[in-house]
């Protein structure tokens, strides 16, 4: 008789771990509505931070995308494979609109969400207000034996109770509050420093560029002329003579120390040459034009996240007040529980002379009783 699967139905019933319950399984759908508007803020802010982190090399590389290239670039917050091997200018322009978007509606999403959690506050303060009332008179201090300000004195259990619920709950939601303003800062700052980068990078690009190869060939003016082997004696050809001169940035041309001014064999340019100039200084206008948009928009994108990372500096300030004000608290809660055990102790050891008093008058009054009763 194969006795394997009993014996194991036994294992495992004996030594097995126990299963999850379903009401860890359901523990975000039984959360309170703070609680839920915190997660997805949170998940949010994740996926935004995991976002930035792996678009940060595509979008600072300086590569030109392939030609050939059919991969769809994704300008948007979106899933990790989306994310492309190479961005034109258009699409990083794109994804700093997004993430600006993105964490502007985060932003609003907090402070709504701060909002709500102190309007939740007031609203339970008044609600024990409103049913306890305010014990703070000296008779019911004297009443409750309190020598000193005690803010529990003349209260009920449940009243202390109910108003620790109110406070630890206050607490736990500007705990969580500050963190996500703390992540929202992380992000903000991240996509700031890509900014900063991307900004830096073109300013190093353009300062390169006006060195570029493209001017070697044009001769200068303050160089001695060189005169061909023709038979005319008339000045030779200015490409074979200082074509493999390098000219860039050394040409210190001064009309007013010049001297060939007025002479009938200095440099003079042709008419090909003048168009071939304007051509490029057109070129290179409407190139530096194009850059200048480009470092508006990224400037615009910084000043952006500046604002919201000055709002955050505020809001975080002001949450550092009020932790600094919980502390306070929690200290001030420490000396009211020290002065509640004394109180406490100096209780027990009056109910204690009561209860001397007590028995001794009725024994007093049984044995009279008694006297009586023989006597």
């Amino acid at each position: 008789m194969d006795i394997t699967p009993a014996l194991s139905a036994i294992l495992v019933q004996s030594h097995s771990a126990k299963a999850i319950s379903q009401e860890t399984k359901r523990l975000t759908q039984t959360l309170d509505a703070f609680l839920k508007e915190a997660y997805q803020i949170n998940s949010s802010l994740n996926s935004l931070l995991t976002y930035l982190r792996a678009i940060r090399q595509p979008y600072l590389s300086s590569a030109l995308p392939p030609r050939r290239s059919h991969q769809a670039a994704s300008t948007g917050v979106g899933p990790l494979q989306d994310i492309p091997t190479h961005l034109t200018d258009p699409q990083r322009t794109a994804i700093d609109e997004s993430t600006s978007s993105l964490l502007r509606d985060l932003n609003g999403s907090i402070v709504n969400l701060s909002s709500a959690a102190d309007l939740q506050h007031d609203t339970a303060s008044k609600m024990l207000q409103k049913k306890y009332g305010r014990p703070t008179s000296i008779l019911l201090r004297w009443a409750a034996g309190s020598d000193g300000p005690d803010r529990d004195a003349g209260k009920s259990d449940e009243q202390i109770q109910e108003e620790g619920r109110v406070r630890t709950t206050t607490d736990f939601r500007s705990a969580v509050l500050w963190y996500l303003r703390m992540k929202l800062e992380v992000a903000a700052r991240t996509q700031g420093g890509m900014v900063d980068q991307r900004v830096e990078r073109e300013r190093h690009k353009q300062l390169s560029r006006l060195s570029d190869v493209r001017n070697k060939g044009i001769r200068s003016t303050s160089l001695p002329t060189k005169q061909g082997n023709g038979e005319d004696g008339g000045v030779g050809d200015t490409g074979d003579s200082y074509g493999a001169i390098d000219l860039r940035g050394h040409d210190r041309y001064d009309p007013t120390h010049d001297s060939s001014n007025g002479d009938k064999n200095a440099l003079q340019l042709s008419e090909e040459q003048v168009q071939l100039f304007e051509t490029e200084n057109a070129g290179l206008f409407s190139h530096f034009n194009e850059q200048l948009s480009k470092i508006t928009v990224a400037e615009k994108s910084l000043l952006e996240i500046s604002s919201l990372q000055q709002t955050l500096l505020g809001h975080l300030s002001v949450q550092g007040e009020q932790i600094e004000s919980l502390v306070d608290n929690a200290a001030q809660t420490g000396e009211d529980l020290k002065k509640g055990n004394k109180e406490l102790k100096r209780a027990g050891e009056r109910g204690s002379t009561a209860k001397m008093v007590f028995w001794g008058t009725a024994g007093l009054c049984g044995f009279l009783v008694t006297w009586d009763l023989i006597f």
